[in-house]
C-alpha cells in the first residue's frame, strides 16, 4: 500500500481516478464505496471499514454467513440440487439484482461461488463486489421511473467510468455483448447494459445449478476458444 500511495503520476482534470490512486487501492476503495450504498436482505452487508495506516492495511468487516457458498455439483460434475432448491436460490438472487440495478450498481460477476447461504440455509445473499460498477445513468433511469429516490453521489470514485470499458468477471459467465469482438456475425453491435451483463450471468448460473456444469466449455481450456464458443454457438439442455 505504501508503494501505491507514493506513486507520483502526472495528473490533469482528465486523468482517471484509477491512475491517480493506483489500481489496487482504487479497486479496494471502489468496492467499499459501492458496498456502502447497499442495504438489502439479499446483499451481503459491509459493517465497518478500518484503514490501518500504521500497518498499511485496509480491513473490511462484513456480515458473516456461516452457510457458505452454494454447492451445486459433486466430484463427478453431477448436479446435487433439486429444481425447487434452484428456484429458491434464483428467486433470492433476482431480488438482490433488482435492488442493485435500481441503485445503479452492476455486479459483473454473478456466479455460484459469489452466492452465500445464511446459517439456516433459508436465504441466499450476493457477495464479492470487487469488479462491480456504479452507473449514474442507470441510477437516473431508475429514479425517472420512480423506483428509487434520486440522490447525488459525491464520491468521485463512483463517478469514474474509466473501468467500465474493461472486461471484468469470470470467463464462462461473460455475456456475448461483453466479448462481441469474438463474434463471427456482421450484425450491428449491441449496447451493453446492466441487465445484459448480470442477467446473462444469472442464466449461466441457473444452468450450473440445474445441470452441474457451465453452459459453455472449451475443450482445451483456452479463453480465446471459450469466447468464440460463447459468441457463436448455442447451449445445450439435457433431457432431464
Amino acid at each position: 500500500m505504501n508503494l501505491l500511495r507514493r506513486r507520483n503520476l502526472p495528473s490533469s482534470p482528465h486523468t482517471p481516478l484509477a491512475d491517480k490512486l493506483g489500481s489496487t487501492e482504487y479497486k479496494i476503495r471502489k468496492e467499499i464505496a459501492i458496498m456502502k450504498k447497499c442495504r438489502h436482505g439479499h446483499i451481503v452487508r459491509l459493517l465497518e471499514v478500518i484503514d490501518d495506516k500504521l500497518n498499511d492495511r485496509i480491513y473490511m468487516v462484513m456480515e458473516y454467513l456461516s452457510g457458505g457458498e452454494i454447492k451445486w455439483r459433486n466430484s463427478n460434475n453431477e448436479p446435487i440440487l433439486k429444481v425447487d432448491q434452484c428456484r429458491r436460490i434464483c428467486r433470492d438472487v433476482i431480488l438482490g439484482l433488482e435492488y442493485l440495478h435500481y441503485q445503479g450498481i452492476i455486479h459483473r460477476d454473478i456466479k455460484p461461488a459469489n452466492l452465500l447461504w445464511t446459517a439456516d440455509r433459508q436465504m441466499v445473499k450476493i457477495t464479492d463486489f470487487g469488479v462491480s460498477h456504479f452507473s449514474y445513468a442507470q441510477r437516473l433511469a431508475a429514479a425517472g421511473r420512480g423506483q428509487v429516490a434520486l440522490d447525488n453521489p459525491n464520491d468521485p470514485i463512483l463517478l469514474d467510468d474509466s473501468d467500465l470499458s474493461k472486461r471484468a468477471g469470470t470467463p464462462p459467465f461473460l455475456a456475448p455483448e461483453v466479448i462481441s469482438e469474438y463474434s463471427t456475425e456482421t450484425s450491428p453491435s449491441i449496447s451493453v447494459t446492466a441487465t445484459t451483463i448480470d442477467i446473462w450471468s444469472l442464466g449461466a448460473t441457473l444452468y450450473c445449478l440445474l445441470f452441474g456444469r457451465v453452459p459453455f466449455m472449451a475443450p482445451d481450456s483456452s479463453e480465446y476458444n471459450l469466447y468464440k464458443i460463447i459468441c457463436n454457438q448455442d447451449w445445450e439442455v439435457d433431457e432431464t
